[in-house]
């Protein structure tokens, strides 16, 4: 037995008392649960046709709910007497014991250069990443959400495709390398962890594509047709006839674009149906629309940018701050790429910052308490913060420019930019997929001084923020029961 399968055993006690501890202590549905929980009683009951107006997912939760309870009631018992909070919030139990191992091994298969010891790290880092880790408990679409997509890329994912950026020589038209088809049990198993995932979160289409388009480049990278390494302009100037090119054939003769797209049919069928769906609904959202308008939110690329860098380069922001400073003031006064960058991260934090109402109302949110005293405090906060962003964009983003290049890394940040930028509301939790598909194709930090802070802070965060939630409950203005949550 490997140690990742030792730490996730060991997770089960701790995970299950968890469980416990909010069954006894938070014995009624919260927050967002009570319209799940309905609906899902609503199907344990037999009552498909039954359907809550003002949710706006698809119901695969709800699904996934009602499947346990069957499975629960099969000694003979009946699924709607045993549908209860307490077993629907068990649900996101399987998720929060499959995390480690998914991450595990997307590191292992984008690092494979890297140690195991730095990979189990890092996997136990980004599993007790605070806005992941509380949703195990509740029932909520987050948990399952994102262990699904995460589950969908390690199917899709190309084997050793975070090595490509660092060959020293992209590959050579003279010397292609025969692109193979995946198996059918691979098609098959990602086609149903994509139909999972989009079932949970609508949004989870974009991954579904950026997973596509990974696998595309790397067949155009094997193939010859396409070097890794062309700047942004040459690369998609080549790209046209690289989709075109015979060298990306597959065996039976089907030829560049046509042999791509034919690599993964089901997700392919995934995406032009919920294509059709957007087009026939006329938005993502199913439901209560009035509050999940689209806008062009683009100060979410900053809240990400600070989200997926500063828990992780705490040594890079600490103890090496001043070479650290040095070096981004460096770059954003010498390239005019970085002042071209100071300008953009202060145009978005000036015209695209927005104050959702749920955000300005709700007290027992974490957002609420950054916007009242750091963002919204007084007009110039936005402005101050531009410095932090742009050393935290150095430290993220020019090491996956070099090591991917850059249609890989922009692709990256265009479905980050397409999950988060169409949302007026900042909630940390919507922060938490795009971040963990960042750090996962960032460098794994090497040794346990560097993965070892972010690990012990995240414990320590999810420690605190689970005594707060169920031993420090307060009243709300309506006299009900509130708790503060991410």
């Amino acid at each position: 037995m490997d140690s990742s399968s030792v730490l996730t055993l060991a997770s089960v006690p701790l995970l299950a008392a968890l469980h416990a501890a909010f069954s006894r202590l938070v014995p009624e549905p919260y927050m967002d649960e009570p319209f799940h929980v309905k609906q899902t009683q609503a199907y344990c009951a037999g009552h498909f046709s039954t359907w809550d107006e003002k949710i706006t997912t698809f119901p695969g939760l709800y699904a996934l709910g009602t499947g346990a309870a069957w499975l629960a009631a099969l000694p003979g018992g009946s699924a709607e007497e045993v549908c209860t909070l307490s077993l629907l919030r068990a649900v996101n139990l399987a998720p929060a014991l499959l995390t480690l191992p998914l991450l595990l091994k997307l590191l292992e298969r984008l690092h494979p250069r890297t140690s195991r010891a730095d990979l189990l790290g890092n996997a136990v880092m980004l599993s007790l990443l605070p806005t992941h880790f509380f949703y195990h408990f509740l029932y909520y679409t987050d948990s399952a959400a994102t262990c699904s997509a995460l589950l969908l890329l390690l199917l899709v994912l190309p084997a050793a495709d975070g090595q490509a950026a660092q060959q020293s020589q992209p590959p050579q038209p003279s010397q292609p390398s025969q692109p193979s088809r995946p198996s059918l049990a691979r098609v098959t198993g990602a086609g149903l962890a994509a139909a999972l995932c989009l079932s949970l979160r609508q949004t989870n289409a974009v991954w579904i594509a950026f997973a596509l388009g990974c696998d595309a480049l790397h067949q155009l990278h094997a193939a010859g047709s396409l070097p890794a390494q062309l700047p942004l302009t040459a690369a998609l100037a080549k790209l046209p006839a690289a989709l075109l090119s015979p060298a990306a054939a597959q065996p039976g003769g089907r030829r560049g674009l046509h042999a791509l797209l034919l690599r993964w049919p089901p997700l392919l069928a995934l995406l032009a149906g919920f294509a059709a769906f957007v087009r026939v609904n006329g938005g993502v959202v199913l439901g209560d629309k009035s509050h999940h308008t689209p806008v062009a939110h683009l100060a979410q690329l900053l809240y990400l940018t600070a989200f997926a860098t500063a828990p992780f380069e705490l040594d890079a922001l600490t103890l090496r701050l001043p070479a650290t400073l040095r070096a981004a003031a460096a770059a954003t006064v010498s390239a005019p790429l970085g002042a071209a960058a100071a300008a953009a991260a202060a145009l978005l934090a000036a015209w695209c910052t927005y104050s959702h109402p749920f955000l300005l109302a709700d007290n027992r949110h974490l957002t609420f308490y950054l916007w009242r005293h750091v963002l919204g405090r007084h007009w110039a906060a936005r402005y101050a913060l531009v410095p932090a962003h742009l050393l935290l964009a150095r430290l993220l983003y020019p090491p996956l420019w070099r090591r991917y290049g850059a249609l890989r890394s922009v692709g990256l940040l265009g479905c980050a930019a397409l999950v988060l930028v169409p949302s007026p509301l900042l909630e940390l939790r919507y922060l938490t997929l795009p971040a963990l598909v960042l750090r996962l194709h960032c460098a794994p930090l090497a040794g346990a001084r560097r993965w070892g802070p972010p690990l012990l802070a995240f414990g320590a965060v999810n420690a605190a923020l689970l005594y707060v939630f169920l031993a420090r409950p307060f009243a709300w203005p309506d006299g009900s029961t509130a708790r503060f949550m991410f």
